[in-house]
């Protein structure tokens, strides 16, 4: 095996040195982990069985390698789409090469993120009814107020 590769595929877990690595060297590369998952469940597709390993970086953006049981690199999904690199067999290069990917798309990521529209969940309740019901009272009150003021108005102009 090529000891440019982290992985191992038997071994792979949080606490596994390779994943303690791999974030080592996104930090060194300016991206810093703020949390990880390693799927314990071994998955297939396309006749390709892998594992998945996840982390999250403090501007809220993903990655998710998909690693085969040789310990490469399968697949990567950043934020969420296939993202292809060129260094699959070398982890340290493709890590270099993903921290780039981050720093160029963090601008729209962000801006992606501001765009989301977050829905309320149902049981959460807003006072707009009972404020609506008291800036009527209020404006009522305001009302009648002017017309009694109007008519003392006409009453000394009526009298002078």
């Amino acid at each position: 095996m090529d000891n440019k590769l982290l992985f191992t595929f038997a071994d792979l877990s949080i606490k596994d040195k390779a994943a303690k690595a791999a974030i080592k060297y996104f930090a060194r590369a300016g991206a810093h982990v703020v949390a990880q998952d390693v799927s314990p469940q071994i998955k297939r597709t396309s006749g390709i069985s892998f594992r998945e390993m996840k982390l999250t970086f403090a501007d809220s953006q993903t990655i998710l390698f998909r690693i085969k049981q040789s310990g490469d690199i399968y697949q990567i999904l950043l934020n969420g789409k296939v993202t292809p690199i060129k260094n699959q067999d070398d982890h340290i290069g493709a890590i270099a090469e993903l921290v780039q990917m981050l720093d160029t798309g963090r601008t729209k990521f962000q801006a992606k993120l501001a765009k989301a529209l977050v829905k309320l969940p149902p049981a959460l309740k807003t006072a707009a009814p009972k404020m609506l019901a008291a800036l009527t009272e209020k404006r009522d009150g305001l009302v009648e107020a002017i017309a009694a003021v109007r008519e003392e108005i006409a009453q000394v102009r009526g009298t002078a």
